[in-house]
C-alpha cells in the first residue's frame, strides 16, 4: 500500500461544491449580485435543473434533454438545428424568484471545462471549422481587424482570437457564448447546485449523477462527428506559444475567476508563453 486514498465521486464532488461556495465567498460571489437565469434548464419530468456552459458537454445534454421533449434524434444531430432555441419551446426560461424556488426542490448541475481549453474547442470548431455562416463572417471580420494586408478572407491565428476576445470584454462588448465565462454564463456563486460534473471526467461524474437521479437508461451520452485534428498537448503548445506574457495575463484576467471557482490552473498553458 502507498497510503494514497482514492476519492469516491461522491466525496470528490462534495469538495467540488465546498470550494465553490469558498471561492465565491472569497471573491464577493464573482463579482455579481443578480442570478443569470437565460441559461438554466428546468426539466420537470425529470426533476432537473441544468445549466448549460457552451463548449462543456452540451451536445449530450441537448441530445437528451431534447429527446426527452419528442424531438427526432436525425433533428437534433443536424448541425443546422439549434438545440437550445428547441429546448427552450418545451422548458421555458424561469424568473430570477421561480427559478431559485425550483433549485430548492429539484436536482441542480453544471457542467465545467478548463476555461483555455474550452477556448480552444471555440476557436476550433467555430472559427476554423467556419461550418456556420455566421461564424465565417466573424473569422474575416477577426482577420481584417488584426492584419492590414488587404486580405478580405484570412483565418484568424489564435493569437488574434485571443486578442478580440480580451478587446470585445475591454469594449463592454457581449461575448459570444462559445467563449462567454462561466461565471457570466451561469453566476454559479449565486446558484444552489448538487452536482459539478468536470468534462476532465465526464464519465464518472455523469454515472454519479445518473445514480443520483434516478436516470439510469435514459441518459445516453452523444457526440457530435466534430474531429480534433492534434492531440490536446499538441494544441496547447501550437496556440499559447503565439501569445506574448502580457496577452496570456489579459486573457487569464478574463477566465481567473472561472480558475478560481472550479479548481482549474494555468500551469500548463504558461510553460509556452513566448
Amino acid at each position: 500500500m502507498d497510503g494514497t486514498v482514492t476519492k469516491s465521486v461522491e466525496e470528490i464532488n462534495r469538495d467540488r461544491l465546498l470550494h465553490l461556495r469558498a471561492a465565491c465567498e472569497r471573491t464577493n460571489n464573482g463579482g455579481k449580485y443578480t442570478i443569470e437565469t437565460s441559461f438554466y434548464i428546468h426539466v420537470k419530468n425529470e426533476s432537473l435543473l441544468y445549466c448549460l456552459v457552451f463548449k462543456s458537454g452540451t451536445t449530450t445534454w441537448f441530445y437528451n434533454i431534447n429527446r426527452w421533449a419528442g424531438i427526432s434524434e436525425e433533428k437534433i444531430l443536424d448541425d443546422k438545428t439549434d438545440n437550445f432555441m428547441l429546448a427552450r419551446q418545451k422548458y421555458p426560461w424561469e424568473n430570477p424568484r421561480v427559478l431559485l424556488t425550483s433549485m430548492k426542490n429539484t436536482y441542480t448541475f453544471i457542467v465545467v471545462r478548463d476555461p483555455f481549453e474550452r477556448l480552444i474547442s471555440a476557436y476550433e470548431e467555430r472559427l476554423l471549422g467556419q461550418l456556420h455562416p455566421y461564424y465565417k463572417n466573424l473569422s474575416h471580420k477577426i482577420y481584417k481587424r488584426y492584419h492590414n494586408d488587404g486580405n478580405e478572407y484570412g483565418v484568424p491565428s489564435f493569437q488574434d482570437f485571443a486578442r478580440y476576445v480580451v478587446d470585445q470584454a475591454r469594449n463592454s462588448q457581449p461575448s459570444d457564448l462559445h467563449w462567454r465565462p462561466i461565471n457570466d454564463l451561469c453566476t454559479p456563486c449565486l446558484a444552489r447546485y448538487d452536482s459539478i460534473i468536470k468534462m476532465e471526467s465526464f464519465g464518472s461524474d455523469l454515472a454519479y449523477l445518473t445514480n443520483r437521479t434516478g436516470l439510469q437508461g435514459k441518459i445516453k451520452p452523444a457526440h457530435m462527428n466534430y474531429s480534433r485534428r492534434d492531440p490536446l498537448h499538441r494544441l496547447i503548445e501550437k496556440y499559447f506559444s503565439q501569445l506574448t506574457q502580457q496577452q496570456f495575463d489579459d486573457l487569464y484576467e478574463l477566465y481567473r475567476l472561472d480558475f478560481e471557482l472550479f479548481q482549474y490552473s494555468p500551469e500548463r498553458y504558461l510553460q509556452f508563453i513566448k
